[in-house]
Parts: structure tokens; sequence; C-alpha cells
């Protein structure tokens, strides 16, 4: 049986209590807005979403693309979210199929889902350096990640509880849930890291017309 361990990332003071509502709200919402901004630390540390001292590099990091860089592996997470998410649909056409197999797929969505929990935590920490459109797009992916953390978190539990009826509605919402704001979210980033670039492709051409004498 795969390890469907809760999802980490957004416990605050540990696990809550017997049967209170799953909901993980991210350590770093609406308290680093104004955070001081540093340059990522050389080895990953354990995601607080807390901003470190600032360093010399932080005053010539390049904040900006960083963000985009995020961007796209936030969008690499929620496609395969998306991909899981359709496949656990398409397992209610089979009820037959075991809870071991519904729980494979469970297991990569949470790993994703942590994934882009630690991820959103440095954009909110540097949200401050960036350009406008970059803050929105921030907005939005926070926005978004808590509510797949807490329907993965959903599924994980009924379905363990009530291994031998996941056909029911209630747990069929949660998959249908994830399907949908994953693909939500896959297309916002894209849009961005679409703008990312050509936004780049736009600014590496006006400086060669620049130095070569253009108009």
């Amino acid at each position: 049986m795969p390890d469907l361990t809760l999802l980490s990332v957004y416990l605050v003071g540990g696990r809550r209590k017997v049967n209170m509502k799953p909901r993980f709200p991210l350590l770093c919402s609406c308290v680093l807005l104004t955070a001081a901004l540093t340059a990522p630390a050389s080895t990953p540390a354990p995601c607080t979403c807390t901003p470190g001292t600032p360093t010399a590099a932080s005053n010539t990091w390049d904040f900006k693309g960083e963000a985009n860089t995020i961007f796209q592996d936030i969008e690499t997470d929620a496609r395969s979210i998306r991909a899981q998410a359709d496949r656990l649909e398409s397992y209610q056409r089979g009820p037959e199929l075991s809870w071991a197999s519904h729980a494979d797929h469970l297991n990569v969505i949470r790993d994703d889902v942590n994934d882009m929990g630690k991820k959103l935590c440095r954009l909110e920490v540097i949200r401050g350096a960036l350009a406008p459109w970059q803050q929105g797009e921030v907005d939005r992916i926070a926005g978004i990640v808590p509510l797949l953390a807490n329907e993965t978190e959903d599924a994980i539990l009924f379905g363990g509880e009530h291994q031998q009826v996941l056909w029911l509605p209630v747990y069929q919402k949660d998959t249908s849930s994830l399907y949908e704001n994953s693909n939500k979210l896959a297309q916002s980033v894209n849009e961005a890291v679409k703008y990312a670039g050509v936004s780049k492709d736009y600014h590496t051409l006006r400086h060669e017309m620049g130095t070569s004498g253009g108009f």
C-alpha cells in the first residue's frame, strides 16, 4: 500500500483534531507580502515561508527571472495532478478496482501539491520584487493550491476509510474538483509562462536593435 501520509506542508501546529473537516491554510498566506527579500539559500531548507536575512546577493538577484522559473515548475506539477485526477475519474467507470489503485495516484498528487506549496512559499517571500503581472499570478496560484490540498486530503481520508464504496458521489466530487482546479491552474500558469517568454524576447530584441543602431 502506498504511503498516504497527510499533506504536511499545509499542517499548522500539528495534525488537526479528529472529526474536523480537513482544511490546511498555507503557512505563507497574508504574512510575507512586505517581507525582506533574500536570494535563495545554497542548500534547500524546510519550507516555513519565512524570509531569511538579506545578503549582498539580494541586491543583484533576478527575482523576476526566478519567479518565471517557478511558474514553469508549478505548471509541471499542475499538469501532473490533472493527469492523475483524470485517471482517478476514469476509475469511477470500473468500481471493481481496488483502493490501492486509487492510492497510487493520490500519492503522486499529494507529492505534487506539497511541491507546489513549497514553491508558493518562495513566491510569497519574493512577491514584493516582482512585476505587477507576476504578483497577480502569484495571487491566483495562492487561491488554487489550498483547494488542491483540501481536495487531496479529503480524497485520501474518505478513500482510506471507505475503500469498498469509492463510487459514492462524495469521493467522485473530490476527484472531479482535483481535475478542474489543476486544469485551471495549469492553464493560468501556462499563460504566465508564455507571457514571460514573449516579454523576454521583446526586451532582447530591443536591446539588440539599440546596440546595433536600430530604430
